[in-house]
């Protein structure tokens, strides 16, 4: 059992400089514990790194509880151990060597640090005197992948993404709008999806990208209507509570909405459809296909584009929960 903080000796609390602090010196903590501990303080915790943010399991993800972390603090280098990591100054996120020594696409990942802790002081801050860790030692976790939740996860008032009321004023506008879009991307010729994802205002690189993406073997768009039957399809919203003032004005006033579409070949769809935007990221291996439509209606005439977003790294497929 880990003591509280106020219970410990001053001893222990000592601030503890870059070259004392070791996996051997530091206090075994929660990652909540450390971001209330006093700074420079060397603890020992595991948690989730991802994107430039430490999470303490993957419900805080979904939550969007994290702190910061700094791997090459004060022009430190982060020791790597058995399990490679190295930091990547360019994404600001830890990547795994590999066994070809190629750094691969950060993604999510469990993280055995070791760690200094420390209070945000610059403009890069998301908060005066935010909790962030200092990184001196980095190990993945093996056999631990970070998961995506299902819908059976979660209770529903936790999902991010939530399926369109089928009385809304916008279903119908978004139905048509994915009628139109899913057979131009499985066909994957772009004189059909090109105009649907903006036309001349696509940029260059953004049209490649889904090239490459519709044009794979493993087109998810294709992939999602191999099933006999016409392909499952939920219309998601998101939640009302994740949008500020205006946009919650402008949707009511019927003005601008947008929505994330997915089709799916299961038979279970229901159950696997994404609870977060972030998972709507058509990464190999989704059981579904997502794309993102921003919707106006200006002076009474409606417009529509559609995006495919992408990740290159995401939570992973959960495993023995179920068929997929």
């Amino acid at each position: 059992m880990i003591a509280p903080l106020a219970l410990l000796a001053p001893a222990a609390l000592a601030a503890a400089g870059p070259a004392s602090c070791s996996e051997d010196s530091a206090r075994t903590m929660t990652l909540a514990e450390a971001a209330a501990a006093q700074a420079g303080l060397c603890v020992r915790l595991e948690a989730i790194a991802w994107n430039g943010r430490l999470y303490a399991d993957v419900d805080a993800i979904y939550a969007g509880v994290s702190i910061a972390y700094r791997g090459d603090a004060a022009g430190r280098s982060v020791r790597g151990g058995p399990a490679r990591m190295a930091f990547d100054p360019a994404s600001r996120d830890f990547v795994d060597a590999g066994s070809s020594g190629a750094p691969l696409a950060p993604m999510p990942q469990w993280l055995r640090l070791t760690a200094l802790t420390a209070r945000c002081a610059s403009v890069q801050c998301a908060a005066d005197a935010a909790p962030v860790l200092d990184i001196v030692a980095a190990d993945r976790v093996r056999d631990r992948p970070v998961e995506r939740l299902l819908r059976a996860d979660v209770a529903p008032a936790a999902w991010k993404l939530r399926p369109l009321a089928a009385d809304s004023p916008w279903a119908a506008r978004f139905g048509a709008a994915a009628d139109a879009l899913f057979p131009a991307l499985r066909s994957r010729d772009p004189q059909q999806w090109v105009p649907l994802l903006g036309g001349r205002w696509l940029a260059a690189a953004d049209r490649a990208r889904v090239e490459r993406l519709i044009g794979a073997r493993s087109n998810p768009f294709f992939a999602a209507s191999r099933a006999r039957e016409k392909p499952q399809r939920v219309i998601l919203g998101w939640d009302a509570a994740t949008l500020d003032v205006g946009e919650r004005a402008l949707v009511d006033a019927g003005q601008v909405a947008e929505a994330i579409i997915c089709w799916s070949q299961h038979a279970d769809a229901e159950r696997l459809w994404p609870i977060a935007a972030f998972d709507a990221d058509n990464r190999p291996g989704r059981p579904y296909a997502c794309a993102r439509i921003a919707y106006s209606i200006r002076g009474g005439e409606p417009q529509w584009r559609a995006f495919i977003d992408q990740a290159e790294g995401g939570l992973a497929e959960p495993q023995n929960r179920g068929a997929i």
